[in-house]
């Protein structure tokens, strides 16, 4: 099949996400459900009226993700992603996704000065609707490199491969001006505990063990689901929330020793031939 296939008619029933058509494929379409854009970033009484009509469009047959409780399902409305737990009972805290969301859009906002023919999602809108965390964002055309990923041959796969490590070098550039510490852009006051990160993941990234000096710009989540793929070359890039100035060795721990894979050959992105530790 074609690893670039976005029809959900054309997709095999043998296909890993035969059951989500939605999940990592996307072609627009002019019938798409499209926002209305005089209420992009505003929080006005109209605006949250409007996206809290938005959030009441999302049910189970348009959710890609569905999470656990206290957690977020994402859904895929036309040309737009929504992260809500609106569909979960309050019987479980929901984790504060207040400072992920900042973190998000500030660490696209520096994506965007830096990558090159890589596109990153607008946001939306980031806030409270009926006192739930909500995140809207554009929905970028192309596959997930995770859903094309079985339909690739080698040599696809080693290209990707080459074009990730080309990204990372172009993160790599941006150093942090105010700081001297690892840290997200947006830190939260209470990630060790919260549930957002595992305590693997935390220990990595702040230890007091970790000497490493170069704190560059990382989007430290690289997985295969969060790359979009389209004949051949990585064009958009998504989920920045865990983003910061951790630098190239801590981001490549974090991959190897937390992040999920599609394979063992993308678990090691940071290492073989790539040369770029500075």
């Amino acid at each position: 099949m074609n690893p670039y296939m976005t029809d959900p008619e054309e997709i095999p029933t043998s296909d890993l996400y035969a059951d989500l058509p939605l999940y990592g494929r996307y072609f627009p379409k002019p019938e798409d459900f499209g926002i209305d854009i005089q209420h992009v970033r505003s929080h006005s009484a109209d605006s949250l009226k409007y996206w809290a009509s938005v959030v009441d469009l999302c049910n189970e047959s348009i959710r890609i993700y569905p999470a656990d409780e206290g957690g977020r399902d994402v859904f895929a409305l036309g040309s737009i992603i929504i992260k809500s737990s609106h569909l979960h009972t309050r019987s479980y805290a929901e984790i504060d996704y207040s400072y992920a969301d900042a973190n998000e859009v500030e660490a696209i906002a520096v994506a965007k000065n830096v990558l090159e023919g890589v596109k990153v999602p607008e946001i939306y809108f980031a806030g409270k609707i009926n006192g739930r965390q909500v995140l809207i964002q554009e929905r970028l055309p192309g596959v997930a490199l995770a859903v094309a990923w079985p339909y690739l041959s080698q040599d696809q796969k080693q290209s990707f491969k080459q074009q990730a490590r080309g990204i990372l070098r172009q993160l790599q550039s941006v150093k942090p001006t105010n700081s001297q510490v690892r840290a997200h852009i947006v830190s939260d006051p209470n990630i060790q505990n919260n549930g957002r990160i595992q305590p693997l993941e935390y220990n990595i990234l702040f230890s007091g063990a970790n000497t490493d000096p170069d704190l560059s710009f990382m989007h430290n989540d690289l997985t295969e689901s969060n790359l979009i793929v389209d004949n051949d070359k990585i064009v958009g890039l998504i989920d920045w929330e865990m983003a910061g100035f951790f630098g190239l060795r801590t981001a490549g721990e974090v991959h190897r020793r937390v992040r999920p894979h599609e394979s063992v050959f993308w678990k090691s992105l940071y290492e073989d031939d790539m040369v770029v530790y500075e």
